[in-house]
């Protein structure tokens, strides 16, 4: 009988930014109820804290007009949480291994609500994750490129889209609507954020001559560039880099990964053009906010003596 019950009770994992504070309390109920003469208001109100610390958001409010912005470590793959006052998307749900796992199963506890997710393309690195999307989470609006194959019902992402949710537009740049011959790399969703003058671009996987085609059509200046193909020799062009010079160049990439992402020539077309340097595989999940009149300053997860060295 215990043992049916125990499988019915849902799996509950606390967030991050709880997994401090709920061992703490722990450790002191464990202090209270072990040792002797304790008293009995303080053996009580060790209870009542562990019990209403999982209900506690140890998250602020997001104010209007103010975006948070996680690229999340997910090894060789992409996984973007964007996330404003009463909107969460998500650009890309991270790889599937072949063993199975997914990495998007360790962010979240589950029951999270997206209200929309932006698959860029099919590809196992940017798609892995959507089984576990349906599993745990629910999602409110799919969108893909139009000739993808994806066990999800989507809408397709198309140049020239835009929308506007608390105060922060989003507009798409790639690709065309309508049905194309691209390859699935070359089909990316590539999405524009703006917020005020503070600028995100995504350019999901495509190569240097579909950079080309919708150069003109971004919006400068740009804050933060999650470069193309986590940081590929068949992105990030010579004439993509010197037009739009990020402030900040993300590479999306695994650690030691075999194909030597980001490839050094990549890398010093940004650093010629004097962008900071961020890579998921080197510092972790990377966060920034995006709000109108202040800096970007993006804090990485697993800091590094040379993190103030970016730039």
């Amino acid at each position: 009988m215990l043992t049916q019950v125990v499988q019915l009770w849902p799996l509950w994992e606390p967030d991050q930014a709880l997994i401090y504070p709920l061992s703490g309390v722990l450790l002191w109920l464990a202090l209270c109820w072990g040792l002797p003469s304790v008293p009995l208001w303080l053996r009580g109100g060790a209870v009542l804290l562990t019990v209403l610390l999982p209900w506690w958001s140890p998250q602020e409010p997001i104010p209007k007009g103010k975006l948070r912005v996680t690229v999340h470590d997910v090894g060789q793959g992409q996984l973007i949480e964007l996330h404003s006052q009463q909107y969460r998307l998500l650009y890309d749900t991270g790889p599937r291994f072949q063993a199975g796992f997914m990495p998007l199963q360790t962010l979240w506890s589950p029951n999270q609500h997206f209200d929309q997710v932006i698959v860029s393309h099919a590809d196992i690195d940017h798609a892995g994750g959507i089984g576990a999307l349906l599993a745990d989470h629910s999602v409110a609006h799919w969108q893909a490129p139009v000739g993808e194959s994806l066990p999800v019902t989507t809408t397709a992402c198309g140049r020239g889209q835009a929308w506007q949710r608390d105060g922060i537009t989003y507009r798409f740049l790639w690709p065309p609507a309508g049905s194309n011959t691209y390859s699935a790399n070359d089909r990316s969703c590539v999405l524009e954020v703006s917020v005020g003058e503070k600028r995100l671009l995504i350019t999901g996987d495509v190569s240097r001559d579909i950079e080309r085609r919708f150069l003109l059509d971004v919006d400068l200046p740009v804050s933060v560039l999650v470069a193309g193909h986590h940081g590929s020799r068949t992105s990030s062009g010579v004439q993509f880099v010197q037009h739009i010079a990020p402030d900040h160049a993300i590479f999306s990439a695994g650690r030691n990964n075999p194909f030597q992402h980001p490839v050094d020539d990549v890398v010093r077309r940004f650093r010629k053009q004097g962008s900071c340097l961020w890579n998921t595989g080197h510092d972790g999940a990377l966060r920034f906010w995006l709000q109108k009149d202040y800096p970007v300053i993006i804090t990485p997860m697993r800091p590094q003596p040379d993190s103030a060295k970016r730039c």
